[in-house]
């Protein structure tokens, strides 16, 4: 059975109050993880002091920079960065589970040889209805574990930036393919660039983590602006056909779903996990602490 190191690469951009929850959940199974990557991408809050406050803690915590701006550029330069034959990446805001790593670590000694990439499940720990995503995320967990142990495959479509794994060889083989531009999706660009290699990613059940829903309280026009990246990704990439169907799926599916919840999402207060006219009103970057984060 291969053995692996596990790298956790974290691009971080003005985060530093989210960041240290993410830190945290990762201090908590630091045992199993070689190091956590750090990549300050020009921040100018207090980023670099959580990060050394936790490389005091831990010298397996560490903090590159990264100059040029945008998640693309900060990824790569954390991957590059990297020593471990896994490289997990997640976001600043993302709170891994306590078994995360290990459940990495299972996953690629049982089922290296077959894929070369993963992904784990999110939920939004600041958004509503989450018990229904994460009650089907349970059982889909236990169906891939069942289909996984009967030597089934556990496929899934693409890779997720908030939590995911790559390995270094697979990572070193798609570099010189990736766009690297800032208009578009990281994760979907790599995605494709592996697909190109014959890698293919893998649900790794258990690796689970929540993250922030602040996306969906953004303006309409910036939202929509982000959803535009899908459709770019695969347009740079020459794939019309896969690009025409983004489109689709972003009028149909995405802006529509993002309407819908529009009053919800931005009646819900985190805090007292209910809902308050008096929401509507506070601005998207100062919302109450959700209350399993404080």
């Amino acid at each position: 059975m291969t053995t692996y190191r596990l790298s956790v690469v974290v691009p971080a951009y003005n985060e530093a109050e989210a960041l240290r929850g993410c830190l945290d959940s990762l201090l908590s199974q630091i045992s199993l993880i070689d190091e956590v990557v750090v990549v300050d991408n020009n921040s100018t809050d207090d980023t670099a002091k959580v990060v050394e406050g936790f490389t005091q803690i831990s010298q397996k915590f560490r903090r590159v920079e990264a100059k040029q701006q945008g998640v693309m550029f900060a990824r790569t330069v954390g991957f590059d960065s990297a020593r471990g034959e896994l490289m997990a990446r997640i976001d600043a805001d993302a709170r891994v589970n306590p078994s995360w790593a290990q459940a990495i670590l299972d996953f690629f000694a049982a089922h290296g040889d077959t894929y070369e990439a993963g992904v784990g499940m999110c939920t939004a720990y600041d958004l509503p209805f989450q018990e229904r995503f994460r009650r089907s995320h349970r059982t889909l967990t236990e169906q891939t574990r069942m289909k996984l142990a009967a030597g089934e495959r556990a496929d899934t479509p693409r890779l997720f930036g908030s939590n995911m794994v790559i390995t270094k060889s697979a990572w070193d083989a798609a570099r010189p393919m990736s766009c690297m531009r800032d208009d578009v999706f990281e994760d979907l660009d790599l995605t494709l660039c592996i697909e190109r290699n014959g890698v293919h990613i893998g649900l790794i059940p258990g690796a689970d983590a929540t993250i922030s829903g602040r996306r969906y309280l953004t303006p309409v026009g910036p939202y929509f602006r982000y959803c535009l990246r899908d459709q770019r990704t695969f347009g740079v990439h020459g794939l019309p056909d896969r690009r025409r169907k983004a489109i689709i799926q972003m009028l149909l599916v995405a802006m529509p779903f993002y309407l819908v919840q529009w009053i919800p999402f931005r009646a819900y207060d985190p805090a007292t996990e209910s809902f308050s006219l008096r929401m509507l009103r506070q601005p998207a970057d100062n919302r109450p602490t959700p209350r399993a984060h404080r």
